[in-house]
């Protein structure tokens, strides 16, 4: 692959790595950046990551429903790396869709002083998006793009109502400072999980040697696994400009309803919603007012069996980060209301779990940064409830049983070394 060229002066990386240009003034939190289809003239001469096929990042699976779903990679020359093959696993006819292609300015650059081969440049990138539909319930997928058969994959769409669900949360993830994140994905992603929730703090400027540039291959792996539904946590907004110009570049739209950055997706009868920490949840506030109506609305869905929330700042923690008890006063008794069985957090490098009035807290934040404190605010007053707990680079595999074996929900936390450090079984209300 071709990276910044090494004989870039010293004086000049240090000056690209000190800064990042301004994203474009008046944009909303949720807005994505600019596009334009004749973006690129006049661009400095910075050298595009660009693999095979002019493919650069990706390719990933987003929006998946039970007919539905979208496979989006990112190239780096226009007019290229333009259709996916799609191929039912179980057999049956390939299918050949081609891809809407846009082109994105991006103003906001990072050049790592410690990692200058994986360079997020500024220049014009080319996304691409193929929306596949008039697929079959509970059935998964093989994909290869025809730019070239590397970059390739699987999904599952959404399984019909009482179906049995595998699914992998993870958060916090730090691939490129250590092998720890690829050690996790080593151990749980060849047990096959149909897709992938993700806690936020996706990827860590603030390491000084991960860019997004260096997080895309290694954690391709994860991708190509199945489907990623990511909520948003406080390093999605590093750099000025990040949030826009990246995150939201890559990721927007990955569920349903709501809004680019929180939003909801279903499989199984099961009830996904993804909450950004970075914005307010209280009572009144958008996206307060969307989650419970939302969790209302789901409810009363034919074949409703019960939700999983998950975002990135705990409301509950007893590890070195602060918690949100008002959220958690004001939102326990409303998930009690609506069914809500689990609720995923992150943020605190470690692991916990709590019970709290027939609802399992999870934190599940080790996913690859650097572990921390789990018992640093053990005085708090909640924590004679959290049932376990360790400082463990791990990730959280889930089955949910078919309804007519109980439908219950079994957990396990596995390590990077592949031990088991907690497993747990909801009854869900």
């Amino acid at each position: 692959m071709r990276f910044l060229s090494p004989t870039v002066p010293l004086l000049g990386l240090l000056a690209m790595a000190a800064y990042a240009v301004p994203a474009c003034k008046g944009s909303s939190k949720d807005t994505l950046p600019s596009t334009d289809a004749d973006a690129g003239e006049g661009d400095a001469a910075v050298a595009l990551p660009c693999g095979p096929g002019s493919v650069s990042k990706g390719p990933w699976v987003l929006a998946v429903d039970g007919t539905n779903a979208k496979i989006r990679w990112e190239a780096c020359t226009a007019g290229s790396a333009a259709r996916v093959t799609i191929t039912p696993e179980a057999g049956g006819a390939s299918v050949n869709v081609d891809a809407v292609e846009t082109a994105t300015v991006v103003t906001a650059e990072t050049i790592s002083l410690l990692a200058p081969k994986f360079p997020d440049p500024a220049g014009t990138f080319y996304m691409h998006e193929a929306t596949l539909t008039g697929l079959a319930q509970g059935a998964c997928y093989a994909y290869v793009l025809a730019a070239d058969a590397s970059y390739k994959g699987r999904f599952c769409t959404a399984r019909a109502n009482g179906d049995a669900l595998r699914f992998l949360a993870i958060g916090d993830t730090n691939p490129t400072v250590n092998d720890n994140t690829k050690k996790i994905l080593a151990q749980v992603l060849p047990k096959n999980p149909d897709f992938v929730v993700h806690g936020g703090d996706i990827q860590y400027y603030a390491s000084g040697i991960e860019t997004w540039s260096g997080w895309f291959p290694i954690m391709q792996p994860m991708l190509a696994q199945g489907a990623f539904f990511p909520a948003i946590g406080n390093h999605e907004s590093e750099k000025e400009g990040e949030y826009l110009q990246y995150t939201l570049r890559f990721f927007h739209d990955a569920g349903f309803d709501g809004t680019p950055a929180y939003y909801r997706f279903q499989s199984a009868g099961v009830w996904f919603f993804s909450v950004d920490t970075e914005q307010s949840v209280a009572p009144g506030t958008p996206q307060g007012t969307w989650l419970v109506s939302s969790l209302a609305d789901a409810s009363q869905k034919p074949g409703y069996r019960f939700s999983v929330i998950y975002f990135h700042k705990p409301f509950v923690t007893c590890g070195d980060t602060g918690d949100d008890p008002t959220a958690l006063a004001y939102y326990a008794p409303l998930f009690k209301t609506y069914k809500v069985a689990l609720v995923l957090q992150a943020h605190m490098h470690g692991y916990e779990r709590f019970a709290f009035d027939g609802i399992t807290y999870v934190t599940t934040g080790g996913g690859g940064g650097i572990i921390v404190d789990v018992n640093q605010n053990k005085a708090r007053s909640y924590c004679d409830k959290r049932v376990a707990s360790g400082p463990w680079y791990h990730a959280l595999l889930v089955d949910v049983a078919a309804t007519a074996t109980g439908g219950v929900m079994n957990g396990q936390a596995i390590d990077k070394d592949g031990v088991v450090r907690d497993t747990f079984q909801i009854t869900p209300p």
